[in-house]
């Protein structure tokens, strides 16, 4: 009487392997077509600010800026503004410059074509000298294809500049992404003995070796930084679920708790001068990013004053909130006191981007979104490669 067959290691791992590949196979070529365009996207972005100033240095960039003159008041500068914004746009931020050479700008929105809708602008002030230098729009709430260059770039990175419906499909191609890396780091996997092949591309090798290898090997280098990609942006897109994921490792930074301003009779909002006086007597050292105006009456001046020990440096954390008529300080955030889950989330963000290591951590993160399309078109040809030799294979067994 014959028993069952004995149970195969090998071919149990093989069968494992080929379920993987699968897997890998068809989850790159529908969702990796996408991450070719986002991939490309976000390479442009990383860079986005030095792009916008490269096509824009009549508003942008300040042209034999004197190197020991002081800024104008910023009261003078925000009036400046206010003189060419409609009558119905509403001022919304101070947008301060990164460096000497750099305009400063202001941010306002303005009614669009429907009420639901609004068009953002900038205005574009010489801090020297007080002067406009222009105005434009930056986008449109209800036309993704409106607006700058640089920021529909931003906006097609994580949206594919479709809204809220985009951004959720980005979100969801990027946890399918994230599978495949991982079943791509299986399959790579090598045998005992095999690990130095696996690295390499091969000598000398055919067009389909080289094809092979070049795919695996840049596939396996690019891994890590594609998961940290991959993992940052499913955050940025899913933010209530991976936050509450890591918070419950550690509690929360607290909120602030939408704090208002106490207008008890006619009184007049406090100057900017005075709002920024109070940032640097709280905070003397660091670097400021924004002051956000008061929306209403009630509302507060939030003023963003990020600090040198901040990781993210483009959307820096440290703040307060003013009352806008007597200057209390209402609330503050400094990332000093973050809690561990803070810090890691804060970190994300940093790593996307690529600024956590400086200029060479952007070049990195912008060669990284390169690495989608040469995956992409080195899978799609082994694929080819694979079912030409299997229906070669199926035409023998026939004759």
């Amino acid at each position: 009487m014959l028993g069952k067959p004995a149970n195969n290691p090998l071919l149990n791992l093989k069968n494992r392997r080929k379920l993987w590949l699968k897997a890998h196979l068809y989850i790159g070529l529908f969702a990796g077509a996408v991450f070719v365009l986002i991939g490309l996207a976000g390479s442009l972005s990383v860079f986005g600010p030095e792009i916008d100033s490269a096509l824009n240095p009549a508003l942008k960039k300040i042209q034999d800026y004197p190197a020991h003159t002081v800024y104008r008041p910023l009261d003078e500068i925000a009036a400046a503004a206010r003189s060419v914004i409609p009558t119905q746009g509403k001022p919304y931020a101070f947008v301060f410059p990164s460096s000497p050479d750099e305009a400063f700008a202001i941010t306002y929105s303005l009614p669009a074509q429907t009420p639901e809708h609004s068009e953002w602008n900038l205005v574009h002030v010489n801090p020297y000298t007080g002067g406009v230098l222009g105005q434009r729009l930056m986008f449109d709430t209800g036309n993704p294809w409106r607006g700058s260059l640089v920021n529909f770039v931003v906006r097609f990175h994580y949206t594919l500049a479709l809204g809220e419906a985009g951004k959720m499909f980005i979100g969801i191609v990027a946890l399918f992404l994230l599978f495949s890396v991982l079943t791509g780091l299986i399959v790579w996997w090598p045998h005992p003995g095999k690990i130095r092949q696996a690295l390499t591309i091969k000598r000398n090798a055919s067009t389909e070796r080289f094809n092979f290898d070049l795919h695996k090997t840049s596939g396996f280098y690019g891994a890590i930084v594609l998961l940290v990609v991959l993992v940052s942006g499913i955050e940025m897109v899913f933010p209530e679920y991976v936050d509450g994921l890591v918070n419950v490792f550690s509690l929360p930074s607290p909120e602030p708790p939408s704090p208002v301003s106490a207008e008890t009779g006619p009184q007049k909002p406090i100057t900017l001068m005075q709002a920024a006086a109070i940032t640097d007597r709280h905070f003397p050292d660091g670097r400021y990013k924004w002051i956000f105006f008061p929306q209403d009456g009630q509302d507060v001046y939030r003023i963003v004053k990020g600090s040198a020990q901040e990781i993210n440096r483009s959307r820096p954390r440290r703040a307060l909130w003013l009352d806008q008529y007597s200057g209390k300080i209402l609330w503050e955030h400094d990332p000093k006191t973050d809690s561990a889950s803070a810090v890691f989330l804060q970190w994300l963000y940093p790593l996307h981007s690529g600024e956590a290591f400086g200029l060479v951590g952007r070049i990195i993160i912008a060669l990284t979104g390169l690495l989608p399309l040469l995956l992409y078109v080195t899978g799609v040809i082994r694929w080819r490669q694979k079912r030409k030799a299997e229906k070669t294979r199926l035409a023998r067994q026939t004759v």
